[in-house]
C-alpha cells in the first residue's frame, strides 16, 4: 500500500505551465509505462429502471361549508353590481358627450341667429317708421297696477290629496316613484 501511495503522489520538477502537467517529461512523445497499458474494459449494461408511480392517498370529498357558498354569492353579487355601475357610467359619459356636442352646436347657432337679428333691424328705418306710422301713447292710455298689497291665492273645488286605502296606496306609490326618480 505504501508503494501505491508513493506512485500516486506527484512531484513537480518544474515551474510554470509544465508544473500543471506532470506527465510531460520534456520529450515530445511520451513513453507508456507498464501500468498504462490499455486493456479492454468489460461493457456494462445500463440498468433498466422500472417505472413505478407512487401511491397517492386520495382524500374523500368533503362537505361544502355554507359560509363559503354565501361568501361566493356575495362576491358574485358585488362583481355584478360593479359591472352594472360601470355600464351606467359609460352610458352617462356617452350622454354627456352628446349633450356637450349639442350645446356647442346650439351656441354656434345662437351666435349666428343673433348676428342675423341685429342686422335685420336698422335703427334709422325704425325711427322713420315710428315717426310716420306709429304714435307715442298718450297719458290716458297708460294703466297702472297697484302691487303694494300682499299676494294671496285661494283654490276652490280641490279634492283631498289622500283619502282612504286607495289614497294611501297612491301616496306610497308616489313616494317610491319620487325616490326611484331621485336616484336615477
Amino acid at each position: 500500500m505504501a508503494s501505491l501511495a508513493r506512485k500516486r503522489t506527484t512531484m513537480y520538477d518544474s515551474y510554470g505551465n509544465v508544473a500543471y502537467a506532470p506527465q510531460y517529461a520534456g520529450g515530445t512523445v511520451r513513453v507508456p509505462q507498464e501500468e498504462e497499458i490499455y486493456r479492454p474494459r468489460p461493457s456494462v449494461r445500463p440498468r433498466e429502471r422500472a417505472i413505478a408511480r407512487p401511491q397517492v392517498e386520495v382524500r374523500p370529498a368533503g362537505r361544502v361549508a355554507p359560509f363559503a357558498v354565501v361568501g361566493f354569492l356575495a362576491v358574485a353579487i358585488c362583481a355584478a353590481l360593479m359591472v352594472f355601475s360601470y355600464v351606467q357610467l359609460a352610458v352617462l359619459t356617452d350622454q354627456t358627450a352628446a349633450a356637450q356636442e349639442e350645446l356647442t352646436a346650439l351656441q354656434t347657432e345662437h351666435t349666428t341667429l343673433t348676428a342675423e337679428y341685429e342686422s335685420a333691424f336698422d335703427q334709422a328705418s325704425l325711427e322713420a317708421a315710428v315717426g310716420s306710422y306709429m304714435s307715442r301713447p298718450e297719458s290716458d292710455q297708460y294703466i297702472y297696477i297697484d302691487l303694494s298689497e300682499e299676494d294671496a291665492v285661494v283654490v276652490y273645488d280641490q279634492e283631498p290629496l289622500w283619502s282612504g286605502a286607495a289614497g294611501l296606496i297612491e301616496g306610497v306609490a308616489e313616494v317610491v316613484g319620487n325616490v326611484v326618480e331621485y336616484f336615477r
